[in-house]
């Protein structure tokens, strides 16, 4: 018998599962991150094109060139950005005052 072709509901809800399955791997690993060097190396793990999760890794990358807020991208990053420059402004990665900028950027965008 032949496999029955799934419909674009079935397959758009199994890549919104796996996307949602890739954040709950991802966010830990975010909210783990004490350094610069740290972030770049998570980003250096970026999945490949059109892998559920890829998102979030291109997300970081860009809010570490720019330090503002990628397009697209959710509150809960946005939260995690601005804790992850708490932790670079404390061990002294940022230039004074430079933490509270990205911060109301994060907080606008």
């Amino acid at each position: 018998m032949p496999r029955r072709r799934k419909t674009k509901a079935e397959r758009d809800q199994e890549w919104w599962a796996a996307d949602r399955r890739a954040w709950e791997q991802f966010r830990p690993r975010l909210e783990s991150l004490q350094s610069y060097a740290d972030a770049q190396r998570l980003v250096a793990e970026t999945p490949p094109p059109d892998s559920p999760g890829r998102r979030y890794y291109s997300n970081l990358g860009f809010f570490l060139g720019e330090f503002i807020s990628p397009t697209g991208s959710s509150y809960d990053e946005k939260d995690l950005y601005t804790q992850l420059i708490q932790r670079m402004d404390a061990r002294g990665e940022l230039k004074p005052g430079a933490r509270q900028k990205i911060e109301q950027d994060l907080r606008r965008a």
